[in-house]
């Protein structure tokens, strides 16, 4: 019983250990230059304000304005340079992203790639040199409010891509590509405010993490940009007031009109089925403005066991292990006092049959006498 007992406990704190120390680590490899920059070039004027190191736009429907780019390389040979201009979305994170030729949106309604002439282009600069190029960016004709944004991107043309060894031993390839910001405003036309809204919430495997959460759909239905958000989320489940999982994230930049997937990390936790409920708050530079969302959503049995398979989380049978030991223990405890009582009901029957026959011997004796 007692070596039974010590079996269940060791292999109980051995699975407690494994699950506590059983974790995944993550690397994050620094990128390098790709050998040239790029920056607006000219001088600002009423309709293109570059002080901020982004294309400002502003003019009447229909006018054509020029911009101006420089791009500097900095190697010593002749490399060949891919320049396009693309609409701006926001990428899963919260990034301002300009690398798709084609951006969908339920709210977007002008593309600034259409705006752009040319759309896209190759050029050459030679080694160590500048070279400044020249594009029109035509305001729609059609009257928005707000600003329409986009980005002009300039990436290595033809060449493989550089290799980067991360510290432990990996090679990645990376190609090199910059962006630069463009905003564009019809004149006489005011800002607009942004409209933050929670569109769905999936759960699913985190990017870059070993374990799962949910993916929250954060849809910007105007033509706002606010900069720079901080952002808390808070998740909570119906029925269980002991559940909560809290994320935070700095710099989220959403684009006008667009939408993107806000990840919340379950961590250690494996999905669970049940109703909960999404409260996601947005602050703006300095505090002045936010903006809180909330959306209540559910986990069925079929997604919990479907993504913690995705992500290698194995099922906890730690409360099962538990429960087995508990039985155990009450059985053997059982067993030992019903043997017990057995053994002592056995014993005074013993005794009590010989108890029986001494006093009739006794008896016989007297009667001889």
């Amino acid at each position: 019983m007692k070596k039974s007992m010590r079996k269940i406990i060791a292999f109980v704190f051995s699975l407690c250990f494994l699950i506590a120390f059983g974790t995944f680590g993550t690397q994050t490899v620094q990128a390098t230059s790709g050998g040239y920059t790029i920056k607006p070039g000219g001088t600002s004027t009423d309709n293109v304000n570059i002080d901020n190191g982004s294309y400002l736009v502003k003019g009447n429907p229909g006018q054509t304005v020029d911009l101006k780019l420089i791009v500097l390389n900095q190697e010593s040979k002749t490399r060949k340079f891919m320049y396009t201009v693309n609409t701006a979305y926001t990428s899963d994170g919260g990034v301002l992203s300009y690398n798709k030729s084609k951006v969908t949106d339920p709210s977007l309604k002008v593309q600034v790639k259409d705006t752009a002439t040319p759309q896209k282009s190759e050029f050459q600069v030679p080694g160590n040199t500048t070279a400044t190029l020249t594009f029109k960016i035509t305001i729609p004709k059609k009257s928005f409010d707000g600003y329409i944004m986009g980005g002009v991107s300039v990436s290595p043309y033809g060449e493989k891509a550089k290799g980067t060894v991360s510290s432990n031993g990996t090679l990645l390839k990376n190609k090199f590509s910059y962006s630069i910001p463009i905003q564009i405003n019809q004149t006489g036309k005011d800002s607009v405010e942004a409209k933050y809204s929670i569109t769905s919430v999936k759960p699913g495997v985190m990017s870059g993490k070993p374990n799962v959460g949910i993916l929250a759909n954060v849809h910007n239905s105007t033509n706002s940009y606010t900069g720079g958000l901080s952002s808390k989320a808070v998740v909570t489940k119906k029925g269980n007031k002991d559940f909560k999982i809290t994320t935070t994230a700095d710099d989220q930049n959403i684009a006008p009109t667009s939408n993107y997937n806000y990840s919340i990390s379950w961590g250690k936790k494996q999905l669970q089925s049940g109703n909960y409920h999404l409260k996601l708050t947005y602050k703006a530079q300095g505090g002045l403005k936010s903006w809180t969302l909330n959306k209540d959503f559910t986990i069925t049995n079929n997604d919990a066991a479907k993504y913690n398979k995705l992500a290698g989380i194995k099922p906890n049978y730690l409360w099962l292990y538990i429960l087995l030991a508990v039985l155990a223990l009450a059985i053997i405890l059982g067993l030992g006092i019903y043997l017990g009582r057995r053994n002592n009901n056995k014993n005074n029957n013993g005794n009590n049959g010989n108890n029986g026959n001494n006093n009739s011997g006794n008896t016989t004796r007297r009667r001889r006498r």
